[in-house]
């Protein structure tokens, strides 16, 4: 009965979705940058861990002398 009163909905309507949808595209492009960012920090941190894990040990010597222990027969050690 009344023509629409706007005549490019439909045209307007596809360039709304393909705005939406660059938009979208760029959004998931900086999370990506962002994950990878990220990985690349973890990656990192692992190989300090590792490396830091994994290096000889120099043990300091021990605070008593060594030395055995003679005991008498009756004699314990404190235990």
């Amino acid at each position: 009965m009344f023509a629409p009163l706007d005549m490019h909905g439909e045209q307007r309507a596809d360039l709304h979705r393909a705005a939406r949808l660059s938009m979208l595209h760029d959004r998931v492009v900086k999370r990506f940058d962002k994950v990878d960012h990220s990985a690349d920090a973890v990656e990192m941190a692992a190989a300090a861990f590792v490396e830091a894990t994994h290096r000889p040990t120099v043990f300091a010597a021990s605070f008593r002398p060594v030395r055995k222990f003679q005991t008498a027969a009756g004699w314990t050690l404190g235990l």
